[in-house]
């Protein structure tokens, strides 16, 4: 069931404490569990700790809509000779997804990690059979470099998944 709530309506911020409980609920939705390594029944302290930033690099970032989380996402860069790269997640709420909102917050992580960390590839792995979630990132120009076979257990069954990544397309020449 899609909200009401247009894409324009919701607001971008980071990530506060008081998020965590909206962040949960997102975390234990099916949608969020099969697209993602989570597991059925996760403990709210795991959630959070999941969540929490490890680094003072990381971006985290909320969709908020009148007060209630509605999408979280979250860019972390790599550290040493990984430092041009980072690897992020994005979770949108099963009653809000297709509003444009997972759009909007893959947006904000590309232009902070290319425009004030420095970050040239950002990469992560998602099922090869969650297609909006692969529509969204070829949008944004990344592109399959392999598969992982196998990948990950299931809802019973082995699954792939597809390494993607974006470069930060080169300064044009003066």
């Amino acid at each position: 069931m899609k909200h009401a709530g247009r894409s324009a309506d919701v607001g971008f911020r980071a990530m506060r404490d008081t998020d965590m409980p909206g962040l949960f609920e997102i975390y234990n939705q099916p949608a969020f569990r099969l697209g993602t390594l989570a597991l059925p029944y996760e403990s709210y302290e795991t959630v959070k700790a999941w969540a929490e930033p490890r680094s003072p690099r990381d971006l985290h970032l909320v969709a908020d809509l009148s007060d209630r989380v509605v999408g979280a996402a979250a860019l972390r860069p790599f550290y040493g000779r990984r430092a041009h790269a980072a690897e992020f997640w994005i979770a949108v709420h099963a009653d809000f997804a297709g509003n444009g909102i997972g759009s909007r917050l893959l947006a904000a992580i590309i232009d902070t990690s290319e425009q004030w960390l420095n970050v040239t590839r950002i990469e992560m792995t998602v099922f090869t059979d969650n297609a909006p979630a692969i529509a969204l990132y070829k949008k944004f120009g990344f592109a399959i470099e392999g598969t992982h076979r196998a990948a990950s257990f299931r809802d019973g069954v082995l699954v792939d998944a597809y390494c993607m990544a974006r470069l930060r397309p080169s300064p044009a020449a003066g």
